[in-house]
């Protein structure tokens, strides 16, 4: 939704599609614009599929449907819309998040690769782009873009400091406080957060995602006052929220899946990564390949995933050494000014107007 708003805001005219499935439709634009935190006008045109298809044969009819417009580019995340679109003769552009799975995933993809003329493939990792390159190129090579996630700085614009950020958010003033951001699933680092939790009872810990069973697996009642479970945070608050911190947390596990399903720890670009780097925070992560692609030693704290006790260690200096905290915190906020989505459609869209920093 970041991208279709951004192509949008660079004067592209985009048409969204989306599949209808069941009551998860969004039937209010104002619910979506909210939900995504938005300020333009992004709704999808939904298409429906016979039901007995599920989402694997939602591809053709959603493609079919776009094509009888007459589109400079069609812009896809999955593998299968891809292969029908180019396959159709229709200039496409595929974003990779993770290596083709499946039984049919890697044939749509490699279908995709001989399309003719070369359309666009961007990936969001360098270690992705070198996966791709390991396992599908051959002497007929083809250009693969680097684009990591982005943010929309706009958004982190004027925070308050952290000390401010709690008052307005009604929570105490002077209370140290250390924020995890983002989805609850396995690998993200959740238990390391209520170990740290559990070993501080001294500091405040805020957990923002996540539903109620989710919650419910890590939440351990009394034993753990100093947890508060912010459970889902509506777009327009996060920035506000993860002000409120001191320190922000990206525990990420050697596996690490998105809803659960497929590991994705090696290629990855978390999209609250940038959050935090525009939130002008310490930010204490995972020492991960695909971390360090953004974050080093000068804006961030890279750690041993599975060691709490130097993730305690460094909460505890932040705490007496404020400048040390604030330093790398500012390196952070201006290492991430070059990615924001409308830099990112720029790169995309516009092959030599701008260079994302990072990419080799």
């Amino acid at each position: 939704m970041k991208m279709c708003e951004a192509m949008i805001e660079e004067g592209h005219e985009v048409s969204l599609f989306a599949p209808w499935i069941g009551n998860r439709r969004v039937s209010e634009e104002s619910d979506l614009r909210a939900f995504y935190g938005l300020d333009s006008n992004v709704f999808p045109s939904y298409v429906t599929a016979p039901h007995l298809l599920g989402r694997k044969g939602l591809a053709p009819f959603i493609v079919r449907r776009a094509m009888q417009e007459k589109y400079d580019l069609i812009y896809t995340r999955g593998v299968d819309f891809a292969f029908f679109s180019s396959r159709r003769g229709q200039s496409t552009a595929l974003e990779l998040h993770q290596m083709p799975s499946g039984r049919l995933g890697p044939l749509y993809f490699r279908e995709y690769l001989r399309s003719r003329p070369r359309n666009p493939l961007v990936v969001i990792s360098s270690r992705l782009k070198q996966l791709v390159l390991e396992q599908y190129a051959s002497r007929d090579s083809f250009p693969i873009l680097v684009a990591p996630d982005a943010v929309d700085l706009r958004k982190y614009a004027g925070l308050p400091n952290s000390s401010e950020a709690r008052r307005r958010l009604g929570r105490p003033v002077d209370q140290f406080t250390v924020g995890y951001f983002g989805s609850l699933y396995e690998g993200r680092g959740i238990d390391l957060v209520v170990e740290l939790a559990g070993q501080m009872p001294d500091l405040s810990f805020l957990v923002g995602g996540g539903d109620e069973q989710q919650v419910g697996r890590f939440a351990r009642g009394e034993s753990l006052g100093n947890v508060e479970w912010l459970r889902h945070v509506p777009h327009s608050k996060v920035p506000l929220w993860e002000a409120a911190c001191d320190v922000l947390l990206m525990p990420y596990q050697i596996r690490v899946t998105v809803q659960g399903k497929s590991d994705t720890a090696e290629v990855m670009s978390p999209l609250k990564l940038f959050e935090y780097m525009a939130a002008e925070r310490l930010i204490l992560a995972s020492d991960l390949p695909a971390l360090r692609e953004v974050l080093h030693v000068g804006n961030s704290v890279l750690l041993v995933p599975d060691s709490p006790s130097a993730w305690r260690d460094m909460i505890r200096r932040a705490q007496w050494d404020v400048k040390w905290r604030e330093d790398l915190a500012k390196r952070a906020r201006l290492d991430v000014t070059p990615h924001t989505w409308r830099n990112r459609v720029r790169a995309i869209l516009e092959p030599g107007r701008i260079s994302l920093d990072g990419q080799p």
